[in-house]
């Protein structure tokens, strides 16, 4: 471009020796050109401009876009790093998560295997201590069937001597005239047969009231108090039972137990339980613990409940035995076995009437 300038000066500059020289036409030929040339470089001058404003512009949206794409990719730099952070922060989460999750679950499986152990443990204290009650029971029965023999010998022993007494009292030969001492004398025999008598039933009294509430027991000292005295004329409740049909023996004991004649129906309930081909052997079974319970023998009463739970566990009146026996038990002012029995009354049987009463019970505890 300024060669192209310099050119034109330089012939301009020449011009005027070359008009000396040169022709008129040649002249006029020379300006036609000159103004071409000047038309042309300001026509050049007109387009260069807006060009170099137009790649100002551009350089300077240039200039722009690459600062935006500089940021666009320290921005992407920046995600990029928090990305990575999240991943690593989501790993450590997922890990003490899981470590968590451990803890939680080794801590369950301890929890459940010390109730576990727990409830066997109360279960063989439970076991224990129904075997200590049951021996105890044995060994009062025991007691109490010794004590009535004994009471029952004794008695028949005196009736038997108050006898001989009399008879020695009483010769079978008196002397003539002594008509007028006959009166006292059958007075005197009056008197002590009388008072053999009283003392043959009070034997009779003495030895129903030491036997125990079972049917055995109970015909043990009575049988043998009618052997060593004839004075006895009433058998006990079971005995007069023993050739009923087994319904008429259920309904009996059913009236004695709705009339609150406990010690009456206990001894028909137990050989009705006896029974075991019979099928009311285990109601029979569940009326005997109620007719201890109500009489407030609640050690006797767990034993009977017990014998249900563990013999015939599937029969309807399994749930009321186990019921019955936490009641006794808190009678007994046992309240840590109640509520064992209560919750395993809930785990067996958590569907009937009876474990919502134990809930309740429960809760109360």
């Amino acid at each position: 471009m300024k060669k192209f300038v310099i050119n034109i000066l330089l012939i301009m500059a020449v011009v005027p020796f070359l008009v000396q020289c040169a022709s008129q036409n040649d002249v006029e030929e020379l300006r036609y050109q000159l103004r071409i040339v000047n038309k042309k470089l300001e026509d050049m001058k007109s387009t260069t401009v807006p060009l170099q404003k137009k790649q100002a512009a551009a350089s300077g949206q240039m200039d722009q876009f690459e600062k935006e794409i500089n940021e666009l990719k320290g921005q992407l730099d920046e995600t990029q790093h928090y990305n990575q952070k999240l991943k690593e922060q989501n790993k450590e989460l997922e890990t003490s998560i899981s470590n968590v999750a451990q803890v939680e679950a080794a801590k369950r499986e301890e929890a459940i295997r010390r109730f576990e152990e727990s409830q066997r443990e109360k279960e063989s204290k439970l076991a224990e201590k129904m075997n200590q009650q049951q021996e105890s029971v044995k060994a009062i029965q025991e007691a109490r069937l010794k004590e009535a023999e004994r009471k029952a010998k004794e008695t028949a022993l005196m009736a038997e001597l108050a006898k001989k007494k009399t008879q020695t009292a009483n010769p079978a030969v008196q002397p003539e005239g002594s008509s007028t001492k006959q009166v006292p004398v059958d007075k005197k025999k009056e008197k002590k047969d009388a008072a053999a008598s009283d003392a043959s039933d009070a034997g009779e009294t003495v030895a129903k009231q030491a036997a125990p509430a079972t049917a055995k027991e109970k015909s043990a000292p009575q049988s043998t108090t009618k052997e060593k005295s004839s004075q006895s004329t009433q058998p006990p409740p079971a005995s007069a039972a023993m050739g009923e049909p087994a319904d008429n023996n259920m309904k009996k004991a059913q009236k004695l137990f709705e009339k609150n004649s406990f010690a009456e129906a206990l001894p028909i309930f137990e050989q009705i339980a006896g029974n075991s081909s019979s099928g009311d052997a285990v109601e029979a079974r569940y009326m005997m613990g109620e007719c201890l319970f109500n009489q407030k023998e609640y050690d006797k009463a767990i034993m009977q409940y017990q014998k249900i739970i563990s013999q015939s566990s599937g029969h309807e009146k399994a749930p009321a035995a186990m019921l019955k026996q936490g009641m006794a038990f808190e009678k007994l002012a046992d309240k840590e076995t109640a509520k064992v029995i209560y919750k395993k009354l809930l785990k067996k049987h958590g569907s009937s009437r009876e474990a919502s009463i134990a809930q309740e019970r429960l809760g109360k505890l």
